[in-house]
Protein backbone atom coordinates (compact mmCIF):
# COMPACT_ATOMS: atom_id res chain seq x y z
CA UNK A 1 0.00 0.00 0.00
CA UNK A 2 1.50 3.36 -1.01
CA UNK A 3 1.71 6.17 1.54
CA UNK A 4 -0.85 8.96 1.32
CA UNK A 5 1.08 12.12 0.44
CA UNK A 6 -2.11 14.19 0.40
CA UNK A 7 -2.92 13.71 4.09
CA UNK A 8 -2.17 17.07 5.79
CA UNK A 9 -1.57 15.47 9.19
CA UNK A 10 0.96 13.08 7.69
CA UNK A 11 2.76 15.91 5.88
CA UNK A 12 3.04 18.01 9.05
CA UNK A 13 4.33 14.97 10.93
CA UNK A 14 6.98 14.42 8.27
CA UNK A 15 8.10 18.05 8.54
CA UNK A 16 8.57 17.71 12.30
CA UNK A 17 10.34 14.39 11.83
CA UNK A 18 12.77 15.97 9.36
CA UNK A 19 13.39 18.91 11.72
CA UNK A 20 14.15 16.51 14.57
CA UNK A 21 16.52 14.55 12.33
CA UNK A 22 18.22 17.78 11.28
CA UNK A 23 18.78 18.72 14.93
CA UNK A 24 20.09 15.29 15.85
CA UNK A 25 22.43 14.87 12.88
CA UNK A 26 23.57 18.41 12.08
CA UNK A 27 23.29 20.32 15.34
CA UNK A 28 21.41 23.27 16.76
CA UNK A 29 22.90 25.94 14.45
CA UNK A 30 21.84 23.99 11.37
CA UNK A 31 18.37 23.50 12.78
CA UNK A 32 18.08 27.25 13.33
CA UNK A 33 19.04 28.01 9.71
CA UNK A 34 16.70 25.33 8.37
CA UNK A 35 13.82 26.50 10.58
CA UNK A 36 14.34 30.11 9.45
CA UNK A 37 14.28 29.05 5.79
CA UNK A 38 11.22 26.91 6.47
CA UNK A 39 9.36 29.86 8.01
CA UNK A 40 10.13 32.03 4.96
CA UNK A 41 9.00 29.29 2.58
CA UNK A 42 5.89 28.61 4.64
CA UNK A 43 4.99 32.30 4.70
CA UNK A 44 5.37 32.54 0.92
CA UNK A 45 3.25 29.42 0.43
CA UNK A 46 0.53 30.71 2.77
CA UNK A 47 0.46 34.08 0.98
CA UNK A 48 0.23 32.34 -2.39
CA UNK A 49 -2.64 30.15 -1.18
CA UNK A 50 -4.47 33.16 0.31
CA UNK A 51 -4.16 35.03 -2.99
CA UNK A 52 -5.41 31.98 -4.88
CA UNK A 53 -8.45 31.68 -2.62
CA UNK A 54 -9.13 35.43 -2.84
CA UNK A 55 -9.01 35.28 -6.64
CA UNK A 56 -11.35 32.30 -6.62
CA UNK A 57 -13.78 34.10 -4.31
CA UNK A 58 -13.66 37.28 -6.42
CA UNK A 59 -14.42 35.21 -9.51
CA UNK A 60 -17.42 33.57 -7.82
CA UNK A 61 -18.98 36.76 -6.49
CA UNK A 62 -18.19 38.88 -9.55
CA UNK A 63 -15.93 41.54 -8.08
CA UNK A 64 -16.27 43.96 -5.18
CA UNK A 65 -19.70 44.83 -3.86
CA UNK A 66 -20.72 48.28 -2.57
CA UNK A 67 -20.49 47.28 1.11
CA UNK A 68 -17.09 45.55 0.87
CA UNK A 69 -14.19 46.92 2.89
CA UNK A 70 -11.14 47.88 0.84
CA UNK A 71 -7.74 47.33 2.42
CA UNK A 72 -4.55 48.97 1.17
CA UNK A 73 -0.97 48.53 2.25
CA UNK A 74 0.30 51.21 4.65
CA UNK A 75 3.11 52.12 2.24
CA UNK A 76 0.61 52.86 -0.55
CA UNK A 77 -1.45 55.34 1.46
CA UNK A 78 -0.95 58.89 0.22
CA UNK A 79 -2.07 60.86 3.25
CA UNK A 80 -1.19 60.49 6.90
CA UNK A 81 -3.75 59.35 9.39
CA UNK A 82 -4.80 62.07 11.83
CA UNK A 83 -3.83 61.66 15.46
CA UNK A 84 -6.82 61.20 17.74
CA UNK A 85 -6.11 63.54 20.67
CA UNK A 86 -9.10 62.26 22.62
CA UNK A 87 -7.20 59.07 23.45
CA UNK A 88 -5.20 59.52 26.62
CA UNK A 89 -1.95 57.62 27.28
Amino acid sequence: MSPDFHDPDRLVGQIFEQLATCRAEMGRASLQRVATALRVALGAAVLSEAERQAASLAERIGGPRPGDVRVTAHARRTTGEPFDESIEP
